[in-house]
């Protein structure tokens, strides 16, 4: 099966590569983040690991080359432990990736690896989601909160790019935070921005679903699917209702 041709390739890599830029300068934005993050970790009791990468770059798409055939952008929260181990510094190798990696490859028959591009929605870490409003207040400065949204506000630009250069859907993983006020607020607004005048197929090329972390995935997927239908239209299905339900298009 062919990869990309060469001018999707090079859009691509050329995202690829002003992600890197910016998660650079956004580590050198804040150099006290490290500390914050440690303050907080230590706060809520985490003595199982330590801050090792504050803001982190998805080190997955360097993987990716010309060969390559993404089917999916799947756009996550934002790294947690696992993620920002120098080891790693990937998106989705804790628990819910593994369940994610499950899904897409027993179900859809898709490498969760090598065939879904995977963002988040801020590249800053803590090791919960909910967290991150907790970060924010242990910095009176403001430049956490300037860094949350400034990022956000990004890589919502990033996940629309990404769909235009690549041409393929984009699932939004987490539902729960995308309103106008929540931890993800300026990724909610951006991201909608974006899209309120954009083509319809694009609009249509926009999944949302729950999160993958403590099955809540599997369970929306279970009390929502139609079984006699096919899997793939099911899922554009639910996911079409929620973005209509979420972002109004």
């Amino acid at each position: 099966m062919p990869g990309m041709d060469r001018r999707r390739y090079e859009e691509f890599s050329a995202l690829r590569e002003a992600f890197r830029r910016k998660v650079r300068d956004w580590s050198e934005a804040v150099p006290e983040l490290r500390s914050l993050q440690e303050k907080l970790r230590a706060d809520r009791g985490y003595d199982d690991y330590t801050v090792e990468t504050p803001v982190v770059y998805n080190r997955a798409l360097d993987d990716i080359g010309p060969e390559s055939r993404p089917r999916w952008i799947l756009v996550a929260d934002n790294p947690g432990k696992n993620e920002q181990k120098t080891r790693n510094l990937r998106y989705l190798v804790g628990q819910s990736g593994k369940l994610a990696e499950s899904f897409f490859r027993g179900k859809l028959g898709t490498d969760f690896r090598s065939e879904v591009l995977i963002i988040n929605k801020t590249p800053v870490h803590t090791p919960k989601t909910a967290e991150l409003a907790m970060l924010r207040a242990l910095d009176p400065s403001g430049r956490v909160e300037a860094l949350l949204k400034e990022s956000q506000t990004w890589m919502a630009g990033l996940a629309r790019a990404a769909q235009d250069a690549l041409d393929i859907p984009v699932w939004i993983s987490g539902r729960s935070e995308l309103k106008p006020k929540g931890i993800f607020g300026p990724w909610f607004r951006e991201f909608s921005r974006l899209y309120r005048d954009a083509p319809a197929a694009v609009r249509e090329g926009v999944l949302v679903f729950n999160h993958f972390s403590m099955n809540q995935f599997s369970i929306e997927l279970r009390r929502k699917i139609d079984p006699g239908k096919p899997l793939l239209e099911e899922l554009h299905r639910i996911g079409s209702e929620n973005r209509r339900e979420i972002f109004g298009f």
